[in-house]
């Protein structure tokens, strides 16, 4: 029974990632842009939970932000 619960909630959290990645690029696309490719994957990556929110941002900001001294 507990590994049809943890099961469950796997793919639970799977479904929510896979539907906030799709709102996500949804939002982008409303705006009139379109992710390129190294987004996509970065983005494909937290779908398939490979990879956190908080480090596709900081790989996304790091290519566009200046290096901070220090």
């Amino acid at each position: 029974m507990l590994a049809l619960l943890g099961a469950s909630e796997a793919l639970l959290e799977a479904s929510e990632r896979q539907h906030a990645v799709a709102a996500a690029l949804a939002s982008v696309r409303a705006e009139g842009l379109e992710p390129g490719p190294q987004d996509l994957a970065l983005f494909a990556a937290v779908a398939a939970g490979e990879m956190s929110t908080d480090e596709l941002r900081r790989r996304v900001l790091a290519r566009y932000l200046p290096a901070r001294p220090g």
